[in-house]
């Protein structure tokens, strides 16, 4: 294995199939620690499966996917072939990543607070009294902390999903994952969630989103990487590729928000 120093992500001709479909056909990729990488293309390109395969809850199969430098979900056997690690391995690879869905995922007969702590208690065995602290943190740090004793069913879907992203922050994690996070809320809504995920990127956090907000990627993202059908076409900062691509599978993909939001880029 050909280790990537120095790389919070690394995928080294990374292929997934699906029976007969191949989904990814050998993706190359390198995120660096701090980066705000995101991921577009068109419907059935790829992306999803490609950010499934980073927290490995999709098992690619082929290629090698670097997570801190260290082989994911994988070992080698003495002919050097790929088999699956023991699961205790590939949970303390994964130890610093976590992932935000598309769906909230809270607990409903837990408050928000309850919703947060809940993972500080039982993953990383806190004391009720230090979870609770460090719940207090994560949702002040997502506009969250005045509501620490309402329910799932009496918050908005915004609201909801900062409560997820709050529940991903209290663990601490190097990397966060996100999975189309605003394509469940109504328009309005968009707008308090991709704050939250502004400042994320501000402050450092190294962040892989698939998204369908281009303007977002295009104001927040350091490196943009555009996927067609189950390849990467086209990668670099975001003035580039928004205001020059060069495929023209992108250029269609872009033209009809490129005409509307030119000003952005």
């Amino acid at each position: 294995m050909k280790k990537s120093a120095n790389k919070a992500i690394a995928l080294i001709d990374v292929k997934k199939h699906f029976g007969d479909n191949e989904v990814l056909k050998g993706i190359n990729l390198d995120i660096d620690y701090g980066e705000v990488v995101c991921i577009i293309g068109g419907s059935g390109s790829g992306k999803s499966t490609m950010l499934r395969c980073m927290n490995f809850l999709e098992q690619y199969d082929s290629g090698e996917l670097q997570i801190n430098g260290r082989l994911l979900g994988y070992g080698s056997d003495a002919q050097g072939n790929l088999q699956l690690a023991p699961r205790h391995c590939t949970q303390r690879d994964l130890s610093d990543v976590c992932m935000v869905f598309q769906q909230f995922n809270l607990w409903p007969h837990m408050s928000v607070i309850e919703n947060v702590m809940s993972p500080l208690l039982r993953v990383s065995r806190m004391s009720k009294e230090d979870a609770r602290k460090k719940a207090l943190e994560v949702l002040e740090k997502v506009d969250m902390a005045h509501k620490i004793d309402a329910y799932p069913e009496h918050l908005s879907g915004g609201q909801q999903q900062r409560v997820a992203i709050a529940r991903s922050l209290g663990t601490d994690p190097k990397i966060m994952l996100f999975d189309e996070p605003t394509s469940a809320l109504d328009p309005e809504l968009v707008g308090e969630v991709l704050k939250v995920m502004q400042s994320l990127a501000q402050d450092g956090m190294t962040m892989v989103i698939v998204t369908h907000e281009m303007g977002f990627a295009a104001q927040v993202s350091d490196k943009v990487v555009f996927l067609a059908k189950g390849l990467i076409e086209e990668q670099g900062d975001p003035k580039t590729l928004f205001s020059q691509p060069k495929s023209e599978n992108l250029k269609n993909f872009l033209s009809t928000w490129s005409s509307r939001n030119s000003s952005l880029v």
